[in-house]
């Protein structure tokens, strides 16, 4: 559990020097004490105790919604849950709920919820250095979970999870690392432009026929 604490600490540390941060004197590579007193030894525990960026100070990372029999997990930049998992009173989670009854019908145990960055959802202005170290946190949640396709809402989600076009990729489902994956657009710009849901139904329904 520590072990894999001070890795992503480390990590962390290497993304601030990449970002310019100096260090003149000997770095610490071991977490605080009190970041370690943590009773169980889950990677849901491991994010909902990670302090390794200012956001958290906003509050408290959400792990989000990942029930081991999850037909399809949907990705979002920012977390539509609490650290408790509950949703959110905002458009976008509301938007969210009515996707998932209206278009998909899923049951709650059968699709869950993840966001690329996993703190201060309230905070739209979202650093590269803060989304490198929530990047390895949904990678090992996506990597630990057998779903049949993951959805990622978003060109930023796109984009940082794999480096590839949101426009060359948006609708069409592609394999990596065994598991299909589909973009769609984000939340946010399908509530800021309504003449995307049209296209966004036809990625969800491409979706819902792989479930």
């Amino acid at each position: 559990m520590q072990d894999i604490q001070k890795i992503f600490h480390l990590r962390f540390l290497y993304y601030q020097k990449m970002f310019g941060v100096s260090y003149i004197e000997n770095i610490n590579l071991k977490p605080s004490e009190e970041s370690l007193k943590i009773p169980k030894s889950s990677l849901h525990d491991i994010i909902s105790h990670c302090t390794l960026c200012d956001r958290s100070k906003g509050a408290k990372p959400a792990f989000g919604i990942l029930p081991r029999e999850a037909k399809i997990i949907f990705v979002t930049q920012l977390p539509l849950v609490d650290a408790s998992g509950a949703f959110l009173e905002n458009k976008s989670s509301k938007m969210f709920q009515n996707i998932i009854q209206n278009v998909f019908g899923l049951r709650s145990q059968e699709y869950g919820l993840l966001s690329l960055v996993k703190c201060n959802e309230s905070n739209l202005k979202v650093s590269e250095a803060e989304i490198l170290v929530c990047k390895q946190y949904l990678n090992e949640q996506i990597l630990s979970q057998y779903t049949k396709i993951i959805l990622l809402m978003g060109d930023s989600v796109l984009e940082h999870l794999f480096g590839l076009d949101f426009e060359k990729c948006a609708g069409s489902i592609f394999t990596q690392n065994n598991k299909a994956f589909l973009a769609t657009y984000s939340l946010n710009e399908l509530l800021k432009n309504p003449s995307l849901k049209k296209e966004a139904w036809q990625h969800f329904l491409l979706a819902k026929g792989i479930l």
